[in-house]
């Protein structure tokens, strides 16, 4: 669909681990339908998703088809045999070994990693995009927000994705960027901007699964989600619309291997908000 006369609207693409691929299904149905943002602002996977988008003319099919096998993934819940239960055990122990005595991932995941990142965004710098697009990290030596507008779009993608324990920090201005969730889930304020009239954010939280988690590991991460949950509530009121994607099951942050499920939420949650998406976005 070509695009329609509509007010500068920005993009605000929250954080949520996995989940955040669902922004990629809301990019691709809000230019179906006609729209066009004129800025985006990313933060972990939503920064990974909104510079690729940004820089990439190829951006969707880039996504869609992006290989997530190399990505980290939670033991799961063991309920085989004693083989798998002692399997999922010894992959526990695996990860917690390299949380504590190194940054995470091993060096060839890392590099693996910064290479997709790479090859997403074809090797250009944020001010390159055919829009505006900004990710947001965390300083964990300064303990603050930090906004990165300018510079290499991978190491801005991965600076906001770097998840703390896993993945290493990276270093910037005598301080080290880990996963902006850990400051600011949703960056509404970052989006806005003399020439912006609306923020859309896009919510791909979810509701806190109920079943307990089975190891350290998942205990970790369903702690993180839970603190982020409150914090992002308040930011999200900032917004003028809110998209809100649902996922048919409970997708953990590093659950990767989820990615078309997620995809297909995001353009489910655009179609589900047409209505009140053209009242707000449409001009006169």
């Amino acid at each position: 669909m070509s695009p329609k006369a509509h007010v500068p609207f920005a993009l605000v693409l929250a954080g949520g681990g996995a989940r955040g691929l669902a922004h990629a299904g809301v990019l691709r149905a809000v230019e179906h339908y006609g729209f066009r943002p004129s800025a985006v602002v990313g933060v972990s996977m939503g920064a990974v998703v909104a510079v690729t988008y940004a820089l990439n003319p190829d951006w969707y099919r880039a996504l869609v088809n992006m290989d997530t096998q190399g990505f980290p993934e939670p033991p799961k819940a063991s309920s085989g045999n004693f083989k798998e239960r002692i399997r999922a055990l010894l992959a526990s122990e695996r990860m917690l070994q390299d949380m504590v005595l190194g940054w995470g991932v091993g060096a060839r995941t890392l590099e693996w990693g910064r290479s997709l990142l790479d090859s997403l965004t074809l090797g250009r710098r944020l001010e390159d995009g055919h829009i505006r697009v900004a990710t947001v990290a965390t300083d964990l030596c300064r303990g603050r927000r930090v906004v990165l507008r300018r510079g290499n779009a991978a190491r801005a993608a991965y600076a906001s994705a770097a998840l703390a324990g896993l993945l290493p920090p990276l270093s910037h201005d005598e301080g080290l960027l880990a996963d902006g969730c850990y400051a600011d889930l949703a960056p509404i304020d970052v989006a806005r901007g003399s020439d912006i009239d609306v923020v859309v954010a896009v919510d791909v939280q979810q509701q806190i699964d109920p079943r307990p988690p089975s190891n350290g590991v998942q205990a970790m991460l369903r702690a993180m989600d839970i603190c982020s949950h409150e914090h992002a509530r308040l930011r999200f009121r900032e917004a003028d619309f809110v998209v809100k994607p649902q996922f048919p099951f409970a997708i953990d942050i590093l659950e990767f291997s989820q990615k078309r499920v997620c995809i297909a939420a995001g353009n489910r949650a655009v179609r589900a908000s047409l209505k009140e998406l053209r009242e707000l976005l449409q001009k006169a």
